[in-house]
């Protein structure tokens, strides 16, 4: 089964690639859309290729590939596009100008990793469980603490974070 479909993939690689590309309008996440799909589908225990046609098989891949563009909740959304939102709300968020976005994103890296590890052991441990469960509302379910004090020590560190990738940026 699954045989089949990496054959099928590997003989149209490039023709869901330009499905993709042309789907996106050429957006620079067309290959990670593609990628993210095919991952997805090859993940089915259920995908039987044999009796169907190469336009049907093709129509499918179209459509997942367009729900997952399209869509707020796909699994694309989620993994790819909310992460790059992130960097550049983050970006936006410290009003940086066009100049200082030219900074390497190594640099960036740096001063985040450093900031984050001069953050007390608390603000710490509940930065990894936001990051590993993704919503304030799970932090508090898991660690018994109120939604609004999560809310307010995440916000916290956050600033805590920010401030000193903005000093750091602003030295250099």
């Amino acid at each position: 089964m699954k045989k089949e479909f990496e054959l099928y993939i590997t003989k149209n690689y490039y023709q869901l690639k330009s499905i993709a590309k042309k789907m996106t309008n050429d957006d620079d996440m067309s290959h990670e859309l593609l990628h993210e799909c095919i991952i997805q589908m090859y993940d089915k225990e259920n995908i039987v290729l044999k009796k169907y046609d190469d336009n049907s098989i093709r129509y499918y891949i179209t459509a997942v590939l367009r729900t997952n563009w399209y869509s707020k909740t796909s699994p694309f959304h989620y993994k790819i596009r909310k992460e790059r939102l992130k960097y550049v709300d983050l970006t936006t968020c410290m009003d940086i100008d066009k100049e200082q976005q030219t900074f390497e994103i190594q640099n960036l890296y740096d001063i985040l990793e450093a900031s984050y590890s001069e953050l007390n052991i608390f603000q710490k441990s509940l930065m990894d469980l936001y990051l590993t469960l993704g919503s304030l509302k799970k932090v508090s379910q898991s660690t018994k603490i109120p939604l609004m004090s999560i809310s307010r020590y995440i916000n916290e560190a956050k600033k805590n974070i920010k401030d000193d990738i903005k000093r750091n940026l602003y030295e250099e």
